[in-house]
């Protein structure tokens, strides 16, 4: 397929899963970048509060996130290089501010039992530690060695504790770790990375195709159910993406609901005016009407483009 012809597509697909229209689609795709900050709030008290006057002092424009304590969003970014020390001593953590949504959605509490069963870089995963002040039981496991070995190092750097570090495929993760050991389970799968897409550049779209999206939603319908598994009967799993593909988000999610009657889409219980409600349907198939509690991240100046469903187990009878 020309690039042309697969611009031309991607701004189709685009245009109806955001409502907009396919010429407002380049001005809305411009790449992901750092737009929040996150302060370690596993450092001790003075720690903090130290850190908390640099970043107020080095980062203008910052505004709190209601719904995320310890965050911030930082629009501009200004003063990025005088903040990114403070990164490589494990103070701050950056990172796009749609990435702080699962761990607030998953709302992991002190004593649960937590596995990120795609944790690497490990921003998710640090941020569910601190969350519950270090005092939760996290299981952290990446399929790929090397990625595993970096996130072990950077668990370091920023004083998080793991029970496990593993190298499981997703799609097979119930066959190694015990059914149902789970109080919290964060499922952020790989994908298309639609939602990263930065349509100012020339080779935007070298590695995206339909024919990958197809591929991959039936590899992330294998990681919901495997997770499923292994998720306390009362527990919640958090199933994300930064892409924007029904296929890849509702999708998954439907075939698990589906399958498992004991699992329904909670509220995230927070908003912002770019979380738009999941999909009823899509280009003739119809979805569980419990998806239009999920949300679609419409990418923007704060946010790349994301889906976030939060799926809520049934306590025991």
């Amino acid at each position: 397929m020309s690039s042309q012809r697969k611009t031309r597509t991607f701004e189709k697909r685009m245009s109806e899963v955001l409502g907009i229209r396919p010429n407002e689609v380049e001005s809305v795709f411009r790449g992901a970048r750092p737009t929040s900050i996150r302060i370690n709030r596993l450092l001790d008290e003075e720690r903090y509060q130290e850190t908390l006057e640099v970043v107020r002092a080095k980062a203008i424009g910052i505004v709190p996130v209601e719904w995320a304590e310890h965050c911030w969003f930082w629009p501009d970014g200004e003063g990025f290089e005088d903040v990114l020390p403070l990164a490589h001593e494990g103070r701050v953590y950056l990172q796009n501010a749609a990435s702080l949504i699962p761990p607030v959605a998953l709302d992991p509490r002190p004593g649960d039992a937590v596995l990120d069963v795609a944790a690497a870089p490990g921003g998710k995963a640090f941020h569910i530690a601190a969350r519950t002040g270090g005092d939760c039981e996290l299981w952290l496991n990446d399929s790929a060695p090397p990625r595993a070995e970096k996130l072990a190092d950077l668990a370091g750097l920023y004083g998080v504790r793991y029970a496990e570090l593993t190298t499981h495929n997703a799609q097979y993760i119930d066959k190694s770790l015990p059914a149902e050991r789970f109080d919290r389970v964060l499922l952020d799968v790989q994908c298309s990375g639609e939602g990263r897409v930065n349509l100012r550049k020339s080779d935007a779209l070298r590695y995206w195709s339909e024919e990958r999206i197809d591929k991959y939603k039936h590899l992330q319908t294998k990681m919901c159910d495997a997770a499923y598994k292994l998720l306390k009967p009362g527990g919640t799993l958090v199933y994300s993406t930064c892409t924007l593909s029904p296929e890849e988000d509702e999708f998954p999610v439907h075939k698990v609901l589906r399958r498992h009657s004991d699992l329904s889409v909670a509220p995230l219980g927070f908003s912002e005016e770019e979380f738009l409600p999941g999909l009823r349907s899509w280009r003739g198939e119809k979805f569980d009407r419990g998806l239009e509690h999920a949300v679609r991240v419409r990418p923007s100046e704060l946010f790349e483009g994301f889906f976030v469903a939060k799926l809520v187990k049934s306590p025991p009878a």
